[in-house]
């Protein structure tokens, strides 16, 4: 049954709750059964919705939204309300608990963290309302040079501030643009990681790792389009193939080629010397090398990257040769590292490529 209030027993109990002395903790059923216990007003919620987007750069924005069952008498008292939350110029509704919280952690991590840009605001629709807190927390995450890594800012000096979600609850944790999650503590929905209530977290439980591409190493596109904006491919091409074949019947009477055509193709020239024909072969191969690569798989094109690379390659290189993003790159690797197709070794900061036995004790690249 959905929890409902009068018109004016909500607007009471709305005026009361902005009133009310910071919380202990954030997101915890025993700080709202000790509201009640204690007879400090507390709404009468729907739901409410712990949403959290890690940024590029490490910080968190924060959006936790208490949703309220309305019915028409009380739309227009909840507006009053919600006018008022959004004009407050005093603490929101739950930053309290979240200050406190950031205290804790930035004592836990080692880490300088602040709360800013802190915003307030409601919504009112059809028999639903909605008080709306935003504010950004900073350096929540760890960026590191392949990866963000989301976790130890749920710490605290003895555990963790975020144990309990109530059974109307639910934490949405969502990746930074651009990024893959490479690791988490439970099943991934379109890049999110939700929880809903009731549960209790164990201290280190709450931990991701993001990969994806980086500002520095991100390679840059757009600039064939605009320099040949709006003319068409198979122009284009056209006008390639031509200037080869120039160069090539160019080349040919230069080097007075053009009276051995029938031996060239063989092979060998009048000395014997079959370095031109091989060179053509060379040339066909790689042509018909540069179709079959669309035809292979993801796993075969690694695979055929080691073999023209001696067996062995840094990962930044594959993902410079093939043009896939890093989190793509990543998780193919990792699938071939399990089914014992490659070997995926940590050297430093960047990780270096192989076949299995592949010997790799001179690689110096």
């Amino acid at each position: 049954m959905t929890p409902r209030v009068s018109g004016a027993l909500l607007l009471l109990v709305l005026l009361a709750l902005l009133a009310t002395p910071p919380l202990a903790t954030a997101a915890t059923a025993d700080t709202v059964s000790a509201q009640q216990t204690t007879g400090t007003p507390a709404p009468v919620a729907e739901n409410t919705t712990f949403a959290l987007q890690i940024q590029s750069n490490g910080d968190a924005k924060w959006t936790i939204t208490d949703t309220y069952a309305l019915d028409e008498s009380e739309t227009e008292s909840f507006r009053d309300t919600g006018e008022q939350f959004a004009s407050d110029d005093g603490e929101a509704v739950w930053l309290p608990a979240f200050r406190e919280a950031k205290g804790e952690a930035s004592t836990a991590t080692g880490r300088e963290m602040e709360i800013t840009d802190v915003d307030r605001r409601y919504e009112v629709s059809d028999r639903r309302g909605q008080l709306i807190l935003e504010f950004t927390w900073t350096n929540f995450a760890v960026v590191t040079s392949e990866n963000i890594v989301v976790g130890d800012a749920f710490n605290s000096t003895d555990g963790t501030w975020f144990g309990t979600l109530t059974a109307d609850q639910r934490l949405v944790i969502s990746p930074p643009a651009g990024y893959g999650v490479e690791s988490a503590p439970s099943a991934v929905d379109d890049g999110k990681l939700v929880f809903e209530g009731r549960r209790t977290f164990e201290p280190g439980y709450l931990s991701v790792v993001y990969t994806g591409e980086q500002p520095t190493t991100e390679t840059p596109t757009g600039t064939p389009e605009s320099i040949f904006s709006g003319i068409g491919s198979a122009w284009i091409g056209g006008v390639v193939l031509m200037l080869l074949l120039v160069g090539a019947v160019g080349y040919m009477f230069k080097t007075g080629y053009t009276d051995g055509l029938p031996a060239i193709a063989a092979g060998t020239d009048d000395d014997g010397d079959d370095s031109t024909g091989t060179a053509a072969t060379t040339s066909d191969t790689t042509a018909s090398d540069d179709v079959d690569v669309e035809l292979l798989s993801d796993e075969e094109r690694v695979e055929r990257l080691l073999e023209e690379n001696g067996g062995r390659m840094k990962q930044a290189r594959i993902v410079s040769e093939t043009g896939w993003s890093n989190a793509k790159v990543s998780q193919l690797l990792s699938s071939m590292d399990d089914e014992g197709r490659i070997d995926k070794l940590r050297i430093g900061r960047e990780n270096l490529i192989s076949f299995p036995d592949e010997d790799i004790t001179d690689f110096d690249e």
